[in-house]
């Protein structure tokens, strides 16, 4: 019995398929949460950009607010409308701020560990003037 290797396989990948499954998981979570918080900073930075074109802040505010549009519509993760926008003006510089809550996105949530806070906040900052 001690020479008998049947079910040995079995026994190993019962051991294996589980560390597995945990790695591509953690593959797979980070790497839509690095994607996520790139498009995001990519997001930020288009508003910015946008932002310069503006006259008055109202102007600014409402070509971040267009550029947003945009972006929205090739967000990779769902819910990208409860992208949130945030303007500051000082010193010449205009700071586009854009945060994301990752509960919107439910495999974020079906993760079984914790990714790196709850909510995205990435901004942009433009010269728009010499101070």
């Amino acid at each position: 019995m001690a020479r008998d290797r049947r079910g040995s396989t079995l026994v190993e990948a019962a051991f294996a398929v589980p560390m597995l499954i945990t790695l591509l998981m953690g593959i797979l979570g980070f790497g839509s949460w690095f994607m996520t918080a790139h498009s995001l900073q990519q997001a930020a930075n288009d508003a910015a950009r946008a932002s310069v074109a503006g006259l008055t802040t109202t102007e600014r505010r409402a070509l971040v607010d267009q550029s947003l549009t945009v972006s929205r519509s090739a967000f990779p993760a769902p819910a990208a409308q409860t992208i949130s926008v945030s303007t500051t003006e000082s010193s010449g510089h205009y700071t586009v701020t854009l945060s994301y809550n990752l509960s919107n996105a439910p495999l974020f949530s079906a993760i079984p560990f914790r990714l790196p806070g709850g909510v995205l906040q990435r901004s942009a900052v433009v010269l728009m003037s010499t101070p």
